[in-house]
């Protein structure tokens, strides 16, 4: 049955006042396309729906279950233990309607709350203030000593005259500061006129020009903020505690890619950033560690730990759930991109992520085009400029197109530039440690890896690039057994991991892991990729795949083909490149031997 009105008690009534839904549903109207709420399309759905159950008279389907399954298209399996997101978007609600009655809606008579501990909406009519302004704006407070006296006032005559009194006095403060507005802006024009007349007496002057481009800048221009502003937020909530706590609160800040919130105060019901992650009692002494998106409520992640652990196992735990969730490849970023969330810095992190994921051109381009547009609009992060060196690096080594004006000095004053700016970034080191190994500064190159890994040891990205780097050293053994353990770690990886494993694997002998390590290449076109799958196929007697690898190698007019040995001394010693050179003859490829020319 509909409900005809809606009550509410009154204070002091003997009966509640009687709302028509005509009134409600119009209060909800002016809400849902108000600028509170124009961005936040979950909390209008969430508004409407409890406010026209409640005027449905079905106030009592109210519970989070119901709102779980008809607004947020949960299935029935829902557990409101484990999704929180009925309570994340009510809290939500609850802020978004604040903002707006203080704000936009000061001047509405009937005013939507929703009571904490219940889903169920109340209705209250509240006159609006006389200190309130047409457009919700506070007039300006009235004077103390005129208040001292109002609020001693005795009635008639005399307090109407107080009354009148502070009115007045009111409305002057109002008109005086209406006065000083206007001389701001007459003063600020004045301001401006004589800033250009400088640049127009000035012109060839650079500094003068920056002034003028500053003064020139407007409301809808706003300055420009510190790219770190823009880099996703994470928390932990109040429920994690111990030794769990302790590794989590060691390993988030160390990743440059997230902003850590460190208030222990943030719990389930009000987190305190973008994102957080909970525990959750599962068996007898594990726990679920889960990853939530704030504003939507949506579970974006999980993983578990086993209970009993020492401290070195529980930083594997850690390493291997930091390195999934935290990274520009990993669930935060993923669900970013997956919900167009992603804002110009995460933009471009996100596609230079996604060129070392699958290498070509066209990526290449894209992820270093964006970097560069950054720059020209003056948003220089770390992040931007580990990216260039690593990209600058790809441009020598894989012969890009773009950009043309590369080279390996190019490289590393963006890697130099990068750890300038943020000393302690494991991703700035590492930038700079692949540009000096690119340039054959092996020592240095292996200096700053490892560095970047004593920054970061949880960081399983960092200590690929460290097996990378003990490669071009010539530390096979040891690069071998860090690669195998990361790999391992991190089922879900980036192809070039893979080819460290392979070339590590090789020298040592471990033909077992050659062939695992080959067999993830496939799909990948790029030639010393194929040559990789040659030599396994070799190895294997494979003599189909073998004659495909061939095919592909030699079809290709790339840098590989032309010279192998060449590519392969960039990145490893050179009786390691040989071997692998003579492997590839051996499999049949047609390179010359050195006393052949």
């Amino acid at each position: 049955m509909k409900n005809d009105d809606v009550r509410l008690q009154i204070p002091g009534s003997l009966e509640p006042e009687r709302f028509e839904p005509a009134v409600i549903r119009a209060e909800l109207d002016r809400i849902i396309h108000s600028d509170t709420f124009a961005r936040s399309e979950r909390s209008r759905a969430l508004l409407t729906y409890v406010i026209e159950r409640d005027l449905e008279g079905e106030a009592d389907r109210l519970k989070g279950f119901a709102i779980a399954l008809d607004v947020f298209d949960r299935e029935d399996s829902f557990d409101p233990s484990t999704d929180a997101v009925v309570r994340v978007q009510a809290g939500r609600l609850r802020d978004l309607l604040d903002s707006y009655y203080s704000g936009e809606g000061a001047r509405d008579e009937i005013r939507i709350s929703i009571p904490r501990g219940s889903y169920v909406p109340a209705y209250e009519r509240v006159k609006p203030s006389a200190d309130v302004l047409a457009d919700g704006q506070q007039r300006p407070p009235a004077a103390p000593a005129i208040e001292a006296r109002a609020s001693n006032a005795a009635p008639g005559l005399v307090g109407q005259i107080i009354t009148q009194g502070r009115t007045g006095l009111r409305r002057k403060l109002y008109l005086d500061m209406r006065l000083i507005w206007l001389a701001l802006s007459l003063v600020i024009v004045l301001l401006g006129a004589n800033i250009w007349l400088l640049v127009a007496d000035g012109a060839n002057r650079p500094d003068m020009v920056k002034v003028a481009a500053m003064a020139a800048r407007t409301e809808t221009e706003p300055a420009k903020v510190s790219p770190s502003a823009y880099l996703p937020s994470i928390s932990i909530t109040s429920d994690i505690d111990g030794s769990l706590r302790t590794a989590l609160e060691d390993a988030i800040p160390r990743f440059g890619s997230v902003v850590y919130r460190t208030d222990r105060s943030s719990t389930v019901d009000e987190p305190l950033a973008d994102f957080y992650l909970r525990a959750v009692p599962a068996g007898l002494s594990s726990m679920n560690i889960q990853l939530y998106h704030r504003e939507s409520g949506i579970l974006i992640g999980t993983d578990q730990v086993p209970g009993g652990l020492d401290a070195a196992a529980m930083n594997q735990h850690i390493s291997r759930i930091t390195s999934r969730f935290l990274p520009v490849g990993g669930v935060i970023y993923a669900f970013l991109e997956s919900e167009n969330r992603l804002n110009p810095l995460t933009r471009c992190l996100v596609l230079a992520s996604a060129y070392f994921n699958k290498q070509d051109a066209q990526r290449h381009r894209d992820a270093y085009q964006c970097d560069e547009a950054l720059l020209a609009q003056g948003l220089h992060s770390s992040l931007i400029f580990a990216d260039l060196a690593s990209l600058s690096v790809e441009v020598i080594t894989d012969g890009y197109s773009y950009p043309i004006d590369i080279d390996f000095h190019k490289a590393i004053a963006y890697g130099r530039r990068a750890v300038e700016l943020a000393p302690a970034s494991s991703q700035a080191h590492r930038s700079l440690a692949r540009a000096l190994q690119a340039a054959g500064e092996t020592e240095p190159s292996l200096d700053m890896i490892r560095e970047a890994h004593a920054l970061n040891p949880y960081d399983l990205s960092i200590a690929a690039s460290y097996g990378n780097t003990l490669i071009a050293t010539g530390d096979f053994e040891t690069a071998v057994a860090v690669l195998e353990r990361t790999i391992e770690a991190s089922p879900v990886h980036p192809t070039w991991w893979d080819f460290a494993t392979f070339i590590a694997a090789f020298e040592t002998g471990r033909y077992d892991l050659v062939s695992l390590s080959s067999h993830k290449l496939v799909g990948h076109e790029r030639s010393h990729y194929c040559a990789a799958r040659l030599i396994a196929a070799n190895l294997e007697g494979d003599d189909a795949l073998r004659e495909e690898m061939l095919a592909a190698i030699t079809a290709s007019d790339d840098q590989f083909f032309r010279d192998p040995l060449a590519f392969y001394r960039h990145i490893m010693p050179e009786a390691a490149a040989e071997k692998l050179v003579s492997a590839l003859r051996d499999a049949g490829l047609p390179v010359a031997r050195p006393d052949e020319g």
